[in-house]
């Protein structure tokens, strides 16, 4: 399974540089492919690439096994130098490649998990500086006119769902730790590697934390909430 979802993900990183082949040099091309199925194996490698990006670095070396890849950010375009071969993207391509690698080949957290969330994600009402577990009961929920989804619902612990409004929705980086994994098996590996087909490939969404737009709109929506309550 393992390589199928790798595979996926070089079906997508396919996708996009055929939806952005004008943006791009066209001898950059394969190497571009290239720099991605070489390293499409190693989700936290990548990580630490958007990690790189997001705090606005303008140059590191990370490193895979015994290779050491440089990062360059001039502002505008994003440049790559990796075994003796170097490419460029410009911001918004790197940037879709590079999110929409690490969340196919990210692991999916099975249905009965217990996680506890970093407090800071709740309302100003409901938060305190202990973490709050919570139960995972669905996964891949897209919100009705947004434009990425949340890889995460559940329900708080041990409270349960009392409410509609019990439920809770998140992305990984707000999990600081898995307490207690539910159950999955051959069946539930079928299940998330077509749900990441039919969302991220064929829908072309993407975990919600990848999108300031909808990131913002959550936000919004949670300080209305807390004004009404």
């Amino acid at each position: 399974m393992k390589q199928k979802v790798i595979d996926l993900a070089l079906k997508k990183v396919e996708q996009i540089i055929q939806k952005r082949s004008q943006d791009l040099d066209t001898e950059s091309i394969p190497i571009i492919k290239g720099f991605f199925s070489k390293y499409a194996e190693d989700n936290q490698f990548f990580n630490h690439l958007h990690q790189a990006y997001k705090q606005k670095l303008s140059s590191i070396d990370l490193h895979h096994q015994q290779d050491i890849i440089t990062y360059h950010n001039d502002g505008t375009a994003h440049s790559i130098a990796f075994s003796t071969k170097q490419f460029e993207l410009p911001e918004d391509v790197f940037v879709e490649l590079l999110s929409f690698v690490i969340e196919i080949t990210r692991e999916v957290l099975p249905l009965g998990t217990v996680v506890e969330l970093n407090p800071t994600y709740f309302k100003p009402s409901e938060q305190s500086e202990e973490p709050t577990r919570v139960v995972i009961t669905e996964r891949f929920i897209a919100p009705t006119g947004y434009n990425s989804y949340f890889p995460y619902g559940g329900i708080i612990y041990p409270i349960g769902e009392m409410t509609k409004e019990a439920k809770v929705y998140f992305t990984k980086p707000l999990i600081k730790q898995v307490v207690h994994r539910g159950f999955a098996d051959n069946i539930e590996d079928a299940f998330v590697y077509l749900m990441k087909e039919e969302f991220i490939v064929d829908k072309n969404l993407n975990s919600i934390e990848f999108s300031q737009d909808d990131m913002k709109r959550v936000d919004e929506e949670m300080k209305q909430k807390v004004g009404e309550g």
